[in-house]
């Protein structure tokens, strides 16, 4: 079970008849504490509570930047800064993965913006702004607390999605920074987050609430299709999320 999200632990159920939940303070104003200490203590409080809600997944830090004032998500975001935002989501993720918690932090990348965002906007910038500004707070997140999870994006970088993009997940995340965790997508909203990439291409999960059978149905057909590809890309994906769950207490 997966728990949303980065200033509270949100239980099965929404509304008055679900379980009550802290609020904690929203990332941008963690952020302007310029406390990782004191975000660490807040992520393990996030993480326990996580576990009141029998949810061993966390989808939070969300360590996106403050690209703009505009941005419908900003609240979550810690600041406008790579540096600050990645030791924030670093203390964060620390916090709550202390509490025996898989942490997903989020959204893996450049999904700053929420103007059309679930439907997969293009979203384009050169490699230099990338590596220096957006990439650089996961990646300090991914070396610093060794992030046991990450979630992509909605948003394609050019005309790639970000769930099936291999020089992203695949030479960026693990290849360079050394993450052995998982990865899932952001809720399965449009016929752009294509499964048949995901499998291929490094994204682990399909976070599909809507409709599970269609996914499934696709993926089969996929490996009928394919069945040397996408059985390769099955056996990588299993094999990640059995990496990561054993590292967790899950099953003592």
């Amino acid at each position: 079970r997966v728990t949303d999200g980065p200033n509270g632990a949100r239980g099965t159920e929404m509304g008055p008849t679900g379980p009550t939940a802290a609020c904690l303070p929203c990332g941008a104003a963690l952020g302007a504490t310029w406390n990782p200490e004191l975000v660490a203590e807040v992520g393990a409080v996030l993480g326990a509570e996580a576990r009141t809600k029998g949810a061993r997944v966390l989808l939070a830090p969300t360590v996106n930047m403050h690209r703009s004032p505009l941005a419908g998500r900003n609240f979550e975001c810690y600041s406008e800064d790579p540096l600050l935002s990645g030791k924030m989501g670093a203390a964060m993720t620390a916090g709550a993965q202390s509490r025996d918690v898989l942490v997903f932090m989020k959204h893996f990348l450049l999904n700053d913006q929420e103007v059309n965002a679930r439907s997969g906007v293009h979203v384009w910038a050169n490699e230099q702004a990338i590596r220096e500004l957006y990439l650089r707070p996961f990646e300090i997140t991914v070396k610093e607390a060794d992030a046991s999870g990450a979630m992509s994006s909605f948003v394609h970088i050019g005309h790639k999605w970000s769930g099936g993009n291999p020089e992203l997940l695949q030479d960026v995340l693990r290849g360079e920074w050394g993450f052995d965790g998982v990865v899932s997508t952001d809720a399965v909203l449009g016929g752009f987050m294509d499964n048949r990439l995901a499998v291929r291409n490094g994204n682990d999960l399909m976070l599909d609430v809507l409709s599970p059978s269609n996914n499934i149905k696709q993926l089969e057909k996929a490996y009928e299709e394919d069945p040397v590809g996408i059985g390769e890309g099955l056996r990588d994906r299993v094999h990640t999320l059995c990496y990561s769950l054993l590292q967790t207490t899950l099953f003592e």
